[in-house]
């Protein structure tokens, strides 16, 4: 299915949300509040919690210039996670 704003995004970054072709598999580590909100969300709304979350990603990338992300991450508690 695609997105009726494909091509919009000068950033390069893919309008198709999950399209089988775009996907990349990612293992991150989140605290245990926020994967329960996470899980509640995509329940509630019967989407997936990949969606949620990519569709939460672009929003910030969106909102956060890319000159300022790192200070902002921190900002908000951001570090190296190492297990």
């Amino acid at each position: 299915m695609r997105n009726r704003r494909e091509g919009r995004n000068p950033g390069g970054i893919s309008e198709t949300i999950g399209a089988p072709a775009d996907a990349q598999r990612f293992t991150v580590n989140i605290a245990a509040e926020v994967a329960e909100e996470l899980r509640g969300i995509a329940a509630k709304h019967r989407v997936s919690e990949s969606s949620v979350v990519e569709i939460s990603l672009r929003q910030l990338f969106r909102r956060i210039p890319p000159a300022t992300m790192g200070s902002f991450l921190h900002e908000h508690g951001a570090c190296l996670r190492r297990r």
